[in-house]
């Protein structure tokens, strides 16, 4: 007997809730409670679960109420940066991932054109499903996202956190500040003095909660041995922050440590190496080009990073979830920093 033509092969048969609980070793009841969000499953199983459930392509792409193309706006800042060119690349390899039924526009705001940023967050070019977004912390700015919220706008704050009301994805900046603090600290144990610290500015959330975690250690710290001599603004301009790190190092010969709580940190350790004699300990954010080479040659002592890949994913997933695109996990977990030094470099 022939074999019928390909055209007239038969469908693939979608899998059902039977089919999730035998590969999950749970009950089908178990299944239909995790998969419409009812609660009292542990957390592992929860993900076990789901896992499976996208495995057999159980979920649609998108539920009958979002028929259409859904688009997802994201707002960044500073392009030109490293950091914010990797939290970008991140949301490029996210958005050729997704079918074609959901879309993520990406666009970077100049971070000092207040108007244009609340004009953005307020009207959208097309017909806007979610937004997600990282922001500085100016009061129109926080106006708009309030108004677009009460709109009923799923709106997901990512890297800082401007209103405590609205979803956040990030890491724990006052914990990273600390961290930073901790670590300079005990690799100075034999050596007091004053500590500088570096970042953008106050007006982002995250460097004012680091630049926090940070201080508050230093003082409550026994015996004083290191105090915080000033905090110093390079809004995150390499050659400003290069001119002022330089400036410190030269005015106060009692300076042993410094913290840049930025992102960008292209000159730091030229500055450094110019001043190796004074052999100043620096603790700063990210694993990039530039600091992996400072790692390596112990310039840089440690290096905090939040993995802003992680957190695209996490953002859009809260994204999808506050749409009802996929179900809400149990036990969501927030992104967590890691701290690299030259022996853990990957």
């Amino acid at each position: 007997m022939s074999e019928p033509p390909s055209g007239d092969a038969p469908r693939k048969k979608r899998a059902t809730l039977r089919d999730i609980a035998a590969l999950a070793g749970v009950g089908t009841a178990t299944v239909e409670r995790v998969l419409n969000n009812r609660g009292n499953v542990r957390p592992e199983t929860c993900r076990r679960i789901v896992t499976i459930a996208r495995d057999l392509d159980y979920f649609p792409s998108l539920p009958s109420l979002h028929r259409g193309v859904l688009r997802i706006d994201v707002l960044l800042v500073r392009p030109e940066t490293l950091f914010y060119t990797r939290l970008s690349n991140a949301f490029e390899r996210l958005a050729a991932s997704l079918g074609k039924d959901i879309v993520i526009h990406r666009s970077f705001v100049a971070e000092h054109d207040i108007a244009d940023f609340v004009s953005r967050i307020r009207h959208a070019p097309h017909r806007r499903a979610a937004l997600i977004l990282a922001c500085p912390a100016h009061p129109d700015i926080l106006d708009a996202l309030r108004e677009m919220a009460i709109q009923n706008l799923p709106i997901i704050q990512l890297i800082t956190r401007n209103l405590p009301e609205l979803p956040y994805v990030g890491i724990d900046n006052h914990a990273a500040g600390r961290t930073a603090a901790l670590c300079l600290t005990r690799t100075l144990t034999h050596r007091p003095g004053a500590l500088i610290a570096l970042c953008h500015s106050m007006a982002y959330a995250n460097h004012r909660e680091r630049i926090d975690g940070f201080s508050d250690f230093i003082a409550t710290r026994p015996y004083g041995a290191h105090f915080l001599s000033e905090v110093l603004f390079d809004r995150d301009d390499p050659e400003e922050a290069a001119r002022l790190l330089h400036q410190a190092i030269i005015e106060n010969p009692d300076l042993v440590g410094v913290y840049t709580a930025g992102g960008d940190n292209l000159r730091i350790g030229d500055v450094l190496r110019r001043h190796a004699d004074r052999q100043i300990c620096w603790v700063g954010h990210e694993v990039n080009a530039i600091t992996r080479v400072c790692l390596t040659d112990g310039i840089m002592a440690f290096a905090i990073d939040q993995s802003p890949e992680t957190q695209a994913g996490l953002a859009l997933h809260a994204c999808l979830q506050r749409l009802g695109i996929i179900p809400s996990l149990i036990g969501f977990e927030a992104p967590k920093f890691r701290l690299v030094t030259p022996e853990n470099l990957d």
